[in-house]
């Protein structure tokens, strides 16, 4: 049991929801034939407004949960890119890394992190109308693309952000600590289970603040859910959940707290969908066959006895 007497939930979640109206169908489809019951929305998608009807169609209760994925990564900002400089490129899309979010946290200091914190808070500010008053999403959570959130001026400027007047009607009740539990994947011996470098240096990265932000979480009652989805990034396929699904599920009872699992189950088909088509490495991400098998595991999820 969790701290206000509820049972424990698992949550089936798909990142990215909202890139295009079709890309929503595919993940909707996992919640129709298949255990997805939690999606994230990408806030400055211009198709934000054909996805929520198509989600409302579907899940008119909010059975599934809404979260809003914060995104620094890609696309244009909500806010107007004359609004935030520092985070655009002359043709007004996001253009700064993790790294470089990373880097400032330590090197902007003064007047200069003033300005970068107020432009970080206008475009979260933003983001949250978009999912809130512009087009209502419902939502009660918070993560964010490529969880830029853990990154201490991010998300110090988050919980400022969400204890202003305008947002703490909001009730958000979960944001999303994306460090997996080391146990019992890092002791998988089978060549298909082990753990790719760069997903362990993620960890690594992430799990410097995990501590530290999860407090800040409790103290004011937003519950932080066992998080299953950093090690197997992209990779959370039927073979590897099926196998690992009853650990985090015991982890998370012992824990008293809900479990996440993270996929990325909606591709797409076409570079002119992507919300950025000159960034590779996310045309990649977006169209990689691993989503097709991530979708298939949610599907066999669904009319397995995990749930």
């Amino acid at each position: 049991m969790d701290n206000d007497g509820e049972a424990c939930r698992i949550w089936f979640h798909a990142d990215d929801y909202g890139v295009t109206s079709v890309q929503s169908q595919k993940i909707l489809e996992c919640y129709k034939d298949g255990a997805l019951n939690s999606i994230s929305v990408i806030p400055n998608s211009k198709e934000l407004e054909e996805s929520r009807r198509l989600l409302d169609e579907v899940d008119a209760e909010a059975a599934i949960r809404r979260v809003l994925h914060i995104n620094f990564v890609e696309g244009t900002p909500v806010a107007g890119a004359d609004c935030v400089p520092f985070l655009t490129d002359k043709a007004g899309y996001f253009s700064k890394s993790f790294i470089d979010f990373f880097i400032w946290n330590f090197t902007v200091h003064g007047k200069n992190r003033v300005k970068l914190k107020k432009q970080i808070k206008d475009e979260l500010r933003a983001q949250l109308r978009a999912v809130t008053q512009v087009c209502d999403y419902r939502i009660t959570a918070v993560d964010s693309h490529q969880h830029y959130h853990m990154i201490p001026i991010v998300f110090d400027s988050l919980l400022e952000v969400l204890s202003e007047e305008e947002f703490k009607a909001l009730g958000i009740r979960y944001i999303r600590i994306p460090v997996d539990p080391l146990h019992p994947a890092l002791f998988m011996c089978d060549k298909e289970m082990r753990i790719k470098p760069v997903n362990l240096l993620k960890w690594c990265i992430l799990n410097l603040y995990a501590r530290r932000n999860r407090k800040r979480l409790e103290a004011r009652g937003i519950k932080v859910p066992v998080f299953f989805g950093i090690f197997y990034t992209c990779e959370m396929k039927w073979d590897v959940v099926d196998r690992l699904l009853p650990y985090y599920k015991a982890w998370a009872a012992r824990k008293g707290a809900d479990l996440e699992l993270m996929f990325h189950p909606g591709g797409l088909t076409a570079e002119y969908e992507l919300l950025d088509a000159r960034n590779r490495e996310l045309a990649n991400f977006y169209m990689s066959d691993n989503r097709f098998f991530e979708a298939d595991c949610l599907r066999l999820l669904g009319h397995s006895g995990h749930i």
